[in-house]
């Protein structure tokens, strides 16, 4: 019996509560867990500090969603940090992340080529700023103790 795999088509974006359509996203995790060593030789480790970010490239349609938010903060700078969620569910199996307190950050406010062909697309870039951080199907990546009295 073949079920279908999860795929880049399944997936819904939400920045908040808002529905938008990405041509490409990522959440990347950067774990600053390091080996302790004695005398050169592995011997358990130590936490570090940790850091997110979520980067979405859009086409100007779903770019114009976020612009309304930058025109309702005032500014794009003005835009106070959102949740972004990603959600998928196939025969096979579900993924949902969660990425909390994301500080939205334009990086490619324009790509196109003058010949056409391609539509412009926008990418914006966020750190995650929340305690809440990131959660995977529901699961934090954070310990409870990490974050306690945060």
């Amino acid at each position: 019996m073949t079920v279908k795999a999860l795929g880049g088509k399944d997936f819904d974006c939400f920045i908040g509560d808002k529905m938008v359509h990405v041509i490409e996203a990522s959440v990347k995790i950067t774990d600053g867990r390091k080996v302790k060593k004695v005398r050169g030789i592995p011997k358990g480790f130590i936490d570090g500090p940790v850091d997110a970010e979520v980067t979405i490239k859009l086409d100007h349609e779903n770019f114009l969603l976020v612009q309304e938010q930058a025109s309702s903060a005032g500014s794009w700078k003005g835009i106070e940090p959102f949740d972004i969620s990603f959600l998928a569910e196939v025969d096979a199996g579900k993924k949902n992340v969660e990425a909390f307190g994301v500080l939205p950050q334009l990086d490619d406010v324009l790509s196109f080529k003058a010949e056409g062909g391609e539509e412009d697309v926008t990418t914006i870039k966020g750190p995650v700023t929340s305690s809440d951080f990131i959660k995977i199907n529901g699961t934090p990546y954070l310990t409870e103790d990490e974050v306690r009295d945060l």
